[in-house]
């Protein structure tokens, strides 16, 4: 099954809160990031070579808020709006961006939620598509999408 789009950056940015909210897996993956990259600021500050103080509390709390902020404003700035060809099949997932290509087997995806206004389907490295719905002819497409991926994922994790 084979979808083209193009997002807006507002889109991406706006995908990523979205995200955030509704899907509990990708908030953990999140905050698992803004972890490593506070632990990886302390870890610059030369804090793990003594007692750890209030001030490393504050400067880790600040490192994993600031990556937070980072995160919506780097996608906004990086966000691929350019029409995309999404293929999927048995083996995984096919996409095309101008003269970019690249494949994903479905065991590396870890994460596909459907929500009212977009499908997300995100990868164990962090990237991710927000398919929006004017991607499918018709909310049965949609489903239809979203069921084939699952059950392909499920039927690669059983041969695992």
């Amino acid at each position: 099954m084979t979808i083209q789009y193009a997002l807006t950056r507002t889109e991406i940015a706006a995908g990523f809160f979205r995200s955030l909210r509704t899907s509990p897996r990708f908030r953990i993956t999140i905050g698992c990031y803004a972890v490593a990259f506070s632990g990886f600021e302390l870890m610059l500050t030369g804090a793990f070579s003594r007692p750890l103080t209030l001030q490393d509390g504050a400067t880790a709390i600040l490192a994993a808020l600031g990556f937070f902020l980072f995160m919506p404003a780097f996608l906004f700035l990086r966000g691929k709006t350019s029409l995309r060809t999404l293929t999927i099949a048995p083996e995984g997932l096919s996409t095309q961006i101008g003269k970019i290509q690249a494949q994903r087997p479905w065991t590396t995806i870890k994460i596909v939620a459907e929500a009212p206004e977009y499908v997300l389907i995100a990868s164990a490295s962090g990237n991710a598509f927000f398919i929006p719905n004017r991607a499918f002819s018709s909310s049965e497409q949609k489903a239809e999408f979203v069921t084939r991926i699952n059950g392909w994922r499920h039927s690669q994790e059983k041969v695992r």
